[in-house]
């Protein structure tokens, strides 16, 4: 009996309920390990734990890289590292920040990426997730590593993405670059957005939102038929609004270099790739498409 419940344990994080991301964590590959030194760093703010998955490229030294940093560090980071085939001087100091666990898409994410919705009691922390970067992960990262300050980049995906233009909106100085895949700017109802324009008080070098075809254009995903009526659902619960394209549009109007890329066949997870390959190349100064 218990060996049949371990195999259903392990088949459900495997292969999740549809529309949930998979909690196994993708193993770095030998093939990354001779791009990359590699370190993990643990660090505390405010009485929670934190994990920042470090990629230095090999042999750089002290030559000042620009830098990536990057949300869902446990589950992108592998897939980040693992994607690369070479390095050079622009390639980016890769800073995943992640937590202390076993999954790739930790609950925590919730809290930390998502900013307080009225009637909604999950999540919240954006504010303060913020100031974590800015207090532990930046000066850490600027004490131990050869960085070009003038070069850093922020990415995130879904609720990474949702934070990443709270941020651009709210502190845009922080970074000179903002890479937002797939944002779940539905959530709160578009709250992240702000009421009056401009939204931005100084203009980020670039901002760059990303998007898969099936997101944009979900009937016509031939996936879509396996989906549960629950996943459904959420889906239709989440449609309405700005969308992500239009909201580049308006950013547009304000950012000089700001563009919107639709990855062609892709979902909100499969369109995860392009969007990692986006961030190193804006990272390193040259845009991918």
């Amino acid at each position: 009996m218990n060996q049949i419940i371990l195999f259903l344990l392990l088949l459900f994080i495997a292969y999740p309920m549809q529309g949930q991301p998979s909690q196994v964590r993708t193993p770095i590959e030998e093939s990354a390990r001779q791009l990359f030194d590699m370190e993990q760093h643990d660090l505390t703010y405010n009485g929670k734990e934190y994990r920042l998955y470090i990629a230095q490229p090999a042999g750089s030294g002290q030559t000042p890289h620009p830098v990536l940093y990057m949300l869902d560090g446990n589950g992108q980071f592998p897939m980040l590292v693992n994607a690369m085939e070479e390095v050079s001087d622009n390639t980016p100091l890769i800073v995943g920040i992640g937590y202390p666990s076993l999954q790739a898409y930790p609950k925590e994410r919730t809290r930390d990426y998502t900013i307080s919705v009225e009637g909604n009691g999950e999540g919240g922390d954006a504010e303060d997730f913020y100031r974590f970067i800015i207090d532990k992960v930046k000066p850490f990262v600027e004490a131990n590593y050869a960085v070009d300050t003038t070069r850093q980049t922020l990415c995130g995906h879904s609720y990474g993405g949702l934070f990443t233009l709270y941020v651009a909106f709210n502190h845009t100085r922080a970074f000179q670059h903002y890479l937002a895949g797939s944002p779940a700017i539905w959530w709160g109802q578009g709250v992240i957005v702000p009421k009056q324009r401009p939204f931005f008080s100084h203009i980020p070098h670039s901002v760059t939102i990303t998007l898969g075809e099936y997101e944009e254009n979900p009937e016509s995903d031939p996936s879509r038929k396996n989906l549960t009526p629950e996943i459904r659902k959420i889906k239709e619960q989440r449609k309405g609004g700005l969308s992500p394209r239009d909201l580049a549009s308006m950013i547009a109007e304000e950012v000089p270099d700001c563009r919107f890329i639709l990855y062609p066949s892709k979902n909100h997870g499969s369109s995860i790739p392009e969007f990692l390959k986006e961030a190193v190349y804006v990272a390193g100064g040259k845009a991918g498409q």
